[in-house]
């Protein structure tokens, strides 16, 4: 008689180790199997979601702000805590593809509201660089004036349009069904088809 037990991070392990068993031992030995499996003990049970480390961005970014110095793309000193706390999140999420957003109010010249909202967008991105954090799978991308959330004619309006924002990317999947062929029948469309992004958003305030 063999008797296993204990506890596991693993929720197939009393199937394998069966099978282990029942390959191993004789056909008159008998065995039982007691395994108990424990969340706490599985790391990929461990490894947050994509949606998991948005909404813990998301968390963060509500409560506090990424600031930066008046009409400049220079983070200021109140930002240094945020994105401690950001790229520890990060660390866990390294896979994870996010979209560092800016976005401005409307007052100035649109041109530069675009220069601006790119600028503070990629400093965001260096700040968690800096913090010796792998970026490889974010990217920043400033938009300007063009996404408003609020009304501009408001000073409330133009606080809460001007924000950096962390979009969730995620890939659309390909039919496999349509082929290059077919593809290429469709009007004003590319041969071949290809995988998009599409986001989802945590965002926050900043300052001009």
């Amino acid at each position: 008689m063999v008797s296993v037990s204990g506890k596991t991070g693993e929720q197939d392990a009393s199937a394998r180790i069966a099978s282990v068993l029942s390959q191993k031992l004789s056909q008159s030995a008998q065995f039982t199997i007691d395994v108990t499996y424990v969340e706490e003990l599985d790391p990929l049970a461990q490894i947050p979601t994509p949606e998991e480390c948005q909404a813990d961005i998301a968390a963060i970014l509500s409560e506090r702000k990424i600031t930066f110095e008046p009409g400049s793309g220079t983070l200021d000193a109140g930002a240094k805590d945020v994105l401690d706390d950001i790229a520890e999140i990060l660390r866990a999420c390294s896979d994870v593809r996010l979209e560092i957003q800016g976005h401005t109010d409307s007052q100035g010249r649109e041109q530069m509201n675009q220069q601006l909202s790119q600028s503070r967008a990629q400093a965001v991105l260096n700040g968690l660089q800096d913090r010796r954090l792998l970026t490889s799978s974010l990217s920043a991308k400033g938009y300007g004036e063009a996404s408003p959330i609020a009304d501009n004619e408001t000073e409330e309006g133009r606080e809460a349009n001007r924000r950096i924002a962390f979009e969730l990317v995620v890939a659309q999947e390909v039919d496999p069904a349509e082929t290059p062929l077919e593809n290429s029948t469709q009007s004003g469309e590319e041969g071949a088809a290809t995988s998009e992004g599409v986001t989802q958003e945590a965002e926050t305030d900043d300052q001009n």
